[in-house]
């Protein structure tokens, strides 16, 4: 894949997606206790050198905070919830496994079951329409360091 391509991809996903240090409606604080987990685990992802951004779906479509009498209102049961993460991948099955064990704390502490989409850069332009609107007002919680080599990766906390 060449550089540029994955440039196009990312700059793509970004204009859609909000940056979680950015998002201020967090008030369940699923993508915070989400990026935390990332962020702990680190480590593991930057061994896999080809992840450069995960996004969560938009979590709060379902929810409505009342300001008045502080309280939540959750306008729909949600059992999953929809993890895309892009890179230059080709095998995906070590993705899969290190991330559901970095989200399974999500799991337990959330009752709710992260589903992971695993969208490589080719994959990505053979159907962009088709994730930018699934990914539409997501949350990017983690976006790995842009350099030549990618050897370095950054979690927003």
């Amino acid at each position: 894949m060449v550089v540029q391509n994955a440039d196009r991809v990312i700059e793509a996903v970004k204009e859609v997606t909000q940056d979680i240090n950015s998002y201020e409606q967090d008030f369940l604080g699923f993508y915070k206790f989400i990026a935390n987990s990332i962020f702990q685990e680190r480590e593991r992802l930057e061994k896999l050198q080809s992840i450069d951004l995960i996004v969560i779906e938009d979590l709060y479509k379902d929810y409505e905070q009342l300001e008045r009498q502080n309280l939540v209102l959750q306008k729909r049961e949600r059992e999953v919830v929809q993890v895309f993460i892009f890179g230059d991948f080709e095998g995906d099955t070590e993705i899969t496994w290190e991330m559901s064990e970095i989200l399974a704390d999500f799991f337990v502490e959330y009752l709710v079951m992260p589903i992971l989409n695993n969208i490589s850069y080719d994959k990505f332009e053979a159907m962009p329409s088709y994730f930018l609107e699934y990914i539409k007002d997501g949350v990017r919680v983690y976006e790995a360091k842009r350099s030549l080599h990618r050897d370095s990766a950054e979690v927003h906390s």
